[in-house]
């Protein structure tokens, strides 16, 4: 006799899901909502939000990323600032209910003041110095030259994909440094002794800088400096001593 076995069901879907609304819509100015919600033409699902969702500026780690058959809101814990122009890029976090199919590429920016910054700067991260792409890297920028990389956590920042690239847009005029780190424990920050950190020496000028960046980045011990040797220490002190014009101790 024939064996009964399930139907197959057709082909399997690969058609990612569509975007077909957004509030507030894209490149829209004066938004005065508390969150952000997208509706595609499918049920979706979230898939390491909190990662995968780049949020410019930081709304902070406690925004909440939720997913309601076919809407995704995005929540943040308090308003969104006056006068300020938020870019949001979904990367692969919004993905179909039944096959994890995920969009393409969505960018959402939209202003809560008159105008929209449009400023932007790309490029590149590369391991060094095996001199191939490094991917997942978080790329930060700082406008203040008294932070810490070390304890200060950007509100700019994105990550690089599996070639190593990045962008950050919708930026306001302005001189800033840029970071890469790996971030391992995802707290922006670069605190441990065995992440990739790489930066530019100078400044860039969002208002004309056009160029693709390059970044190297390599394993660097971020720890503190520790001198354990006294002898070591000694010699230091005479040594600054000396080019100060200072007395010399009974150590030198």
């Amino acid at each position: 006799c024939a064996n009964v076995v399930p139907p197959t069901g057709g082909p399997k879907d690969t058609i990612p899901p569509t975007l077909i609304r957004s509030i507030p819509e894209n490149q829209q100015i004066k938004f005065k909502g508390s969150q952000v919600e997208l509706t595609f033409d499918e049920a979706v699902t979230l898939k390491n939000p909190k990662e995968e969702i780049i949020i410019t500026p930081n709304t902070g780690k406690e925004t909440q990323f939720i997913a309601r058959k076919n809407t995704v809101i995005i929540k943040p814990p308090k308003e969104f600032e006056n006068d300020i122009t938020y870019s949001m890029a979904f990367r692969q976090a919004v993905v179909d209910l039944n096959e994890g199919n995920p969009t393409e590429d969505i960018r959402l920016a939209f202003s809560t003041g008159n105008y929209i910054d449009s400023l932007k700067i790309f490029g590149r991260v590369q391991r060094w110095p095996e001199d191939v792409p490094a991917d997942r890297i978080t790329v930060a920028l700082y406008q203040s030259d008294t932070f810490n990389i070390l304890k200060s956590q950007p509100n700019i920042f994105t990550r690089t994909d599996k070639k190593g690239r990045f962008s950050i847009t919708n930026l306001k005029p302005g001189k800033y440094m840029i970071y890469a780190f790996e971030d391992k424990n995802k707290n922006l920050r670069a605190d441990t002794q065995s992440e990739l950190v790489g930066f530019l020496l100078d400044t860039i000028n969002t208002a004309t800088h056009k160029d693709s960046i390059r970044i190297y980045a390599t394993r660097l011990d971020v720890r503190p400096l520790r001198i354990n040797s006294y002898k070591y220490c000694s010699y230091i002190l005479c040594v600054w001593n000396i080019y100060n014009h200072q007395p010399i101790f009974n150590f030198c």
